[in-house]
């Protein structure tokens, strides 16, 4: 691999223990599912398959029994809230593929049975399509093809394919969906080739330059807009790491201002894992990797410039595992808010303090990690506040009016003080938002508000911050939410792809995501909840 120094410099993050796995745990799937970081499968001690899920809640994990193992399993979000869980090795050790499909519901925490794959997959993909299938593909030393899963009515095979993939990428272009991957069903370099669900396959030569890692779960992860994906990937030629946008099916380069590096603190090798987070409100891409000596690598990648012709930029942070056991590229990454949870992995030291890693240890460590200094919660103090202000049924604007009388001396003539001058600038951005329903643009900007308002970025957003108590992000999503709640009360079977798109969220799966935070309970629920009561 190309080693490419960093010409900045690596902030260190703040590491705290978090409560341990009930089961150590490597290659499992993990994503925040209801509110509740949750991991689903993997292997355990001696490489043997895990049957379990866990999820946190109270301070705890808590283990769910599932109903079949899954290391290697795929697992996508559906649109009621529940995650579909496919696949895996039929056996221990990692040998063979398995047929069950099951449903985890974080309602109950739960899990059952909804039939079995048309084919036997390990390392398989999924991904969720409008109509409410689920397009599977990808395999592990074992043939592959497309199939797709109807609701009461099982998986069905759509076509072969005539090669191979592990952990294939699955993104909508245009009216199909496109398929490919940077590995064989083997672990070697995959054929150039892209292939449809509905049209035929073909050859891209962008993928004979730069390798694409596997996507991350959720499907949306690395989504920075309507059908448009950022994806971590490897130039073929020197091994240097990349970060490719796929848009509608066309593939280019995200242009940085200088390359990723690959070397760390002590001059340490960084390997980059494809677990990447996109956070569209702030426009930045987060990137875990970890070193050759166990310490943790987060990229974080602002992509803001990009979307007027400017280059990406980044900023490097690090962590040292506290037990110096290393940190595992096999580890669940989630992030909420300020905070990153790293949960188990396979991990081991090596000979002479280089990390190595084993699938026959695992780990049942789990570690939280913060961008400020010092202890941070795991669900920050707005997220709470919020949510309670929005269950309650407050509007968002409680938050930006400030009435004269809490400063009887604005109302005084004379020079307008600074707090009648920000509350003045707030009242506007709020008129603003609200009588041209910003909200409703998925790719709102803070810019946007800021250039309507002929004011300045930063006392825009530190107004927002000081005044709300909220960030701007943050305040957008609650009028969204509210936008949601008044579509579904006013039109009781309307599709919730819907309500997302009208409601300004940028996928089905970040409207499910943020209306669950807001609200504590899935649009549906609460649909329902208001009928009932009315």
């Amino acid at each position: 691999m190309l080693v490419t120094p960093f010409s900045g410099s690596f902030i260190q993050l703040t590491v705290e223990r978090f409560p341990s796995l009930n089961t150590p745990r490597g290659a499992q799937v993990g994503m925040v599912v209801g509110g509740e970081p949750t991991v689903f499968g993997g292997h355990t001690e001696g490489f043997v398959r895990a049957q379990t899920a866990e999820y946190f809640h109270d301070g705890a994990w808590h283990e769910v029994p599932m109903v079949y193992p899954h290391d290697g399993v795929f697992a996508v979000p559906l649109p009621d809230g529940t995650v579909m869980l496919g696949g895996g090795s039929g056996e221990d050790f990692g040998i063979g593929q398995s047929w069950g499909v099951e449903v985890y519901d974080p309602q109950d925490h739960s899990c059952r049975p909804v039939g079995i794959l048309d084919r036997k997959r390990a390392y398989a993909s999924a991904f969720p399509l409008p109509d409410g299938q689920i397009l599977v593909s990808g395999n592990w030393y074992a043939e592959d093809g497309i199939e797709l899963y109807t609701p009461g009515k099982g998986f069905s095979a759509v076509k072969s394919l005539p090669s191979g993939r592990a952990r294939p990428l699955i993104l909508p272009a245009g009216d199909d969906f496109i398929i490919f991957s940077g590995s064989d069903q083997y672990g070697n370099k995959a054929e150039a080739r892209v292939e449809r669900l509905y049209g035929d396959s073909y050859y891209e030569p962008f993928l004979d330059i730069w390798a694409p890692g596997a996507l991350s779960t959720p499907a949306d992860a690395g989504a920075i807009g309507r059908n448009t994906f950022i994806l971590l990937a490897q130039r073929v030629e020197d091994g240097q790491p990349g970060l490719v946008k796929v848009t509608d099916g066309e593939f280019s380069i995200l242009e940085m201002e200088e390359p990723l590096p690959t070397e760390g603190i002590d001059s340490e090798s960084i390997l980059y894992i494809p677990s990447l987070l996109a956070d569209r409100s702030n426009r930045v891409i987060w990137l875990p990797g970890t070193g050759a000596y166990g310490r943790f690598y987060l990229a974080k990648v602002d992509y803001d410039a990009t979307l007027d012709g400017g280059k990406a930029s980044v900023q490097m942070y690090y962590a040292d595992c506290p037990d110096e056991q290393g940190f595992s590229m096999e580890s669940s990454f989630l992030r909420q808010g300020n905070d990153f949870i790293i949960i188990g992995g396979c991990r081991n030291i090596g000979e002479n303090g280089v990390f190595q890693e084993t699938n026959f240890q695992n780990d049942a460590s789990v570690w939280r990690l913060s961008l400020e200094t010092g202890k941070s919660s795991a669900f920050p103090w707005w997220w709470i506040l919020l949510s309670v202000l929005t269950a309650a049924g407050v509007g968002v604007t409680v938050f930006a009016t400030r009435k004269r009388e809490d400063n009887p001396a604005s109302d005084q003539p004379g020079p307008e003080s600074d707090t009648t001058i920000r509350a003045n600038l707030m009242d506007q951005m709020i008129q603003l938002i609200e009588e041209k329903e910003l909200w409703k643009k998925e790719d709102l900007r803070l810019d946007d508000i800021v250039q309507e308002l002929a004011s300045n970025r930063t006392y825009v957003s530190t107004l927002i911050n000081s005044v709300s108590g909220v960030k701007f992000s943050t305040l957008i999503n609650g009028y969204r939410v509210a936008h949601a709640k008044k579509m579904l009360l006013e039109h009781p079977d309307i599709l919730m792809d819907v309500v997302a798109e009208e409601s300004g969220f940028s996928s089905r799966t970040a409207f499910f995501r943020n209306f669950k935070a807001l609200v504590g309970m899935t649009p549906k629920q609460w649909q329902e909840q208001r009928y009932k009561k009315e």
